[in-house]
């Protein structure tokens, strides 16, 4: 009779661990994201460089860790799909991270882009 209920918790341990592994994943993955979409500047017809840094900013900044010092961007992001400027993002404890950011998309004034890691 005792064996039922041992079957029973290590049924419910597996069901437990499964539920967390999933919302981990979930959680890893909402912070792993890549796109972003903005408005274009209505004066300079461009994403302004401020906004992807601050976008790029605010995705490489994770719970439990402190996001980058400063993101510096070459340039504005004109709203033409491929169109591409490049970030630098400086973090206090480690090396800079460069990236490149890439339109993907443009849908009348919002501009959709994907960041991508350039090799150290």
């Amino acid at each position: 009779m005792s064996a039922h209920p041992s079957r029973r918790v290590l049924l419910l341990g597996l069901l437990t661990a499964l539920a967390v592994a999933g919302v981990l994943a979930l959680t890893a993955a909402r912070f792993r994201a890549r796109d972003a979409t903005s408005e274009v500047d209505g004066g300079t017809h461009t994403v302004p460089r401020t906004e992807i840094a601050r976008t790029i900013s605010g995705q490489l900044t994770l719970p439990f860790r402190n996001g980058p010092d400063a993101v510096r961007c070459s340039g504005d992001l004109r709203p033409v799909r491929y169109d591409a400027v490049r970030c630098t993002a400086h973090f206090p404890i480690g090396p800079d991270r460069h990236l490149t950011v890439e339109v993907t998309g443009v849908r009348h004034n919002l501009v959709t882009y994907r960041r991508h890691s350039l090799p150290r």
